[in-house]
């Protein structure tokens, strides 16, 4: 009976470290992989896991061209502060975006341009038939005027975007199914 119960504790130990290891960033979303998972209306899938002072996140889009994800504290003029990542195909590799939207519409700015660096600790991501499958890691407080600090438990507006062709530049669709969806009271 010992050995039983020494068995079944070693076996739940064991699942409880495979389940709070930390994502693989390689561009391929694993069954269990992340601690959180939320299907958007969309058909966008995000996933994240927070370890430490590192969010993992994750997420499958269906889009044409780039894709991109975004969050604001508080939204006080449309998309106005957001922190955004935008991942497109430039030359038959996947590249990653961080940027800052200072007005309420148009294109953001990269955090390089307006004095900030690439915050992404890491990236991968795949552009195949038409869907993003996207993972990257990231501190959660970066110290950059130009990013949005994430506090695990406190609400946020989280942002997906998507456009029809590889060019960032080029703004996403504007009509009633969009281009771009906001989540309200998102919670990392």
């Amino acid at each position: 009976m010992i050995k039983k119960l020494l068995v079944t504790a070693l076996a739940l130990a064991l699942v409880g470290t495979v389940a709070l290891a930390q994502p693989a960033i390689d561009g391929a979303i694993a069954d269990g992989e992340y601690a959180n998972t939320l299907e958007h209306d969309s058909g966008a899938v995000l996933y994240w896991t927070i370890d430490g002072d590192t969010l993992y996140m994750g997420y499958t889009m269906e889009a044409r061209g780039w894709s991109g994800v975004g969050w604001l504290s508080e939204q006080s003029n449309r998309k106005a502060g957001a922190d955004e990542l935008m991942f497109a195909i430039v030359d038959g590799e996947a590249v990653a975006y961080d940027a800052y939207q200072s007005g309420a519409r148009g294109a953001p700015e990269l955090d390089e341009d307006e004095g900030g660096s690439n915050s992404l600790s890491a990236f991968a991501a795949v552009h195949e038939d038409d869907v993003w499958t996207v993972e990257f890691s990231r501190h959660l407080a970066t110290g950059e005027e130009t990013d949005v600090d994430i506090v695990p438990g406190e609400p946020m507006i989280f942002m997906l975007a998507h456009g029809n062709t590889m060019d960032i530049e080029r703004a996403h669709e504007r009509s009633n199914r969009g281009g771009a969806f906001y989540i309200e009271d998102f919670v990392f």
